[in-house]
């Protein structure tokens, strides 16, 4: 009994002890007054303060620290230094402070002191310091940051990564130095980061001509590549066989003129691929080499590709999402999407040159969800083109087409019809029309007028919607019209 009644006494204290020290942290993540931190204001977040300084220079900013210092245990989750003239971070500036997320943003900043950071690296998680004037990585006031997860180095004057630039970042996860000058990254760059934990890489917007194959070689766990906006011309086998858990690869919007063959190969686990926005006209049959088993995503969009790469594709057996927007595509043949296309439930075509639809060109797209065929030269869309993927069909743009008001359009109403929920709202606001030639006048492709136009045979069953709420089915290749009345 006696040590029942001790144990519930040591209960009761550690209860109070704990009790007593969340209600002392709580008291301490209270803002100082306005006054004390001018021109800085504070707000309380669940996890500490939010401090934020705009539009100041160092001299205040540093004032505000002082007051900030004098106030124990207090966690400053978020410092926002922004819009200020701070082009010069001092020593020992945070000294004494507990900072998990620090923003130095569009404040002309150019230099940082070797011990500028080096008092808050037990803490800080997330550092910002982008839209500056930092001309290269600031590496030794990086250096001691070792519980760093998030760098952001975006839009300052960086021209070269030295070797050995962020070498200290141990637990290093996302590194981000988009819209630099960057033409220049030496081979150890990345050496000293923790090659197991960068899992995102951005290097877009920069001057690079060339895939940086062997600073990326290191970087054995990367997740995310993105080297948009560049000005990289051509890429080679060999060039991401470093990479072999990358997921997901962005070449948007470079010099590329084509893919050549087995340039992914070693790239076995990549679900994403973006190659839009280049000056493509060739894609090798063998350029998919590697991806066959992961590959989800493909944007080949905004080339100068004259035709689906077909021969590429078919090794895609689990490709979902395609885009061959904004090309010069004037021909689709019948088997363009034949050994690839039973996974795809996005395709994009819009914005090419199309004038013609084979009967069968989509007859093994069997998931197919959306098709945008929106701004090409199509007159006429057959409801053979269509009737092998209107029951999976949720979207469909075949907007800005020269299409003609004939019975082949009869599928649409009905297929919109068949639309059950916001997906047909929104179908609905399209405005997709149709030339009747005779009447020289457009009418709404949902509304042409069948009964007027004399469609009979295969296209001549048409479901619409009455006001009554009933369906009507009308068959014109009867002697007379049978009416049946479907209750909805």
């Amino acid at each position: 009994m006696r040590a029942h009644g001790l144990l519930d006494v040591w209960r009761l204290v550690w209860l109070l002890c704990l009790v007593l020290a969340t209600g002392l942290a709580q008291v301490s993540q209270v803002c100082p007054t306005h006054n004390d931190i001018s021109p800085c204001y504070c707000s309380v977040k669940k996890s500490g303060l939010d401090i934020v300084c705009e539009i100041t220079d160092m001299q205040h900013i540093s004032k505000a620290m002082s007051v900030l210092k004098g106030r124990p245990n207090l966690v400053i989750f978020y410092l926002r230094l922004r819009h200020n003239n701070l082009p010069k971070l001092q020593g020992y500036v945070f000294l004494g402070l507990d900072i998990r997320h620090l923003t130095i943003h569009n404040s002309s900043l150019a230099v940082l002191e070797e011990s500028s950071l080096s008092s808050i690296g037990s803490a800080l998680t997330q550092l910002d310091l982008s839209q500056n004037s930092l001309s290269s990585v600031p590496s030794p006031a990086l250096r001691d940051l070792h519980h760093l997860l998030i760098l952001n180095l975006n839009r300052n004057k960086i021209a070269a990564i030295h070797n050995k630039a962020f070498e200290g970042l141990d637990t290093l996860e996302i590194l981000t130095l988009y819209e630099n000058k960057i033409s220049s990254i030496e081979p150890d760059a990345f050496k000293g980061l923790d090659n197991r934990r960068l899992k995102r890489l951005n290097l877009g917007g920069n001057e690079l001509a060339r895939i940086p194959t062997q600073a990326l070689n290191s970087l054995e766990l990367l997740k995310k590549l993105e080297l948009q906006e560049n000005h990289i011309s051509t890429i080679e086998e060999g060039d991401f066989e470093g990479l072999k858990a990358l997921d997901s690869l962005g070449l948007a919007h470079n010099h590329l003129r084509e893919v050549p063959a087995r340039v992914f190969s070693h790239l076995t686990q990549l679900n994403s691929l973006e190659l839009d926005g280049n000056q493509i006209t060739h894609v090798d049959p063998n350029a998919f080499i590697g991806l066959e088993e992961n590959l989800q995503y493909l944007r080949l969009g905004d080339n100068n590709l004259h035709s689906v790469p077909s021969d590429a594709l078919r090794r895609l057996h689990r490709l979902r999402h395609l885009d061959l927007r904004a090309n010069n595509i004037t021909v689709l043949p019948e088997d363009a999407f034949t050994g690839y296309g039973d996974s795809i439930t996005f395709l994009n075509l819009q914005k090419n040159m199309i004038k013609i639809l084979p009967p069968l060109v989509f007859e093994n797209l069997n998931s197919l969800e959306t098709l945008n065929l929106q701004n090409n030269k199509l007159p006429h869309i057959s409801e053979e083109v269509t009737e092998s993927i209107v029951d999976t069909l949720r979207h469909i743009d075949i907007t800005d087409n020269p299409l003609i008001c004939d019975c082949d359009l009869r599928w649409y109403s009905t297929w919109l019809g068949n639309l059950r929920d916001k997906d047909d709202e929104m179908m609905s606001k399209k405005r997709t029309v149709c030339t009747m030639v005779s009447e020289h006048r457009e009418y709404s492709v949902q509304n042409i007028p069948l009964d007027r136009m004399g469609c009979v045979g295969k296209n001549a069953g048409k479901y619409s919607s009455s006001a009554t709420g009933c369906k009507m089915y009308v068959d014109a290749t009867l002697p007379v019209f049978v009416l049946v009345a479907v209750l909805m």
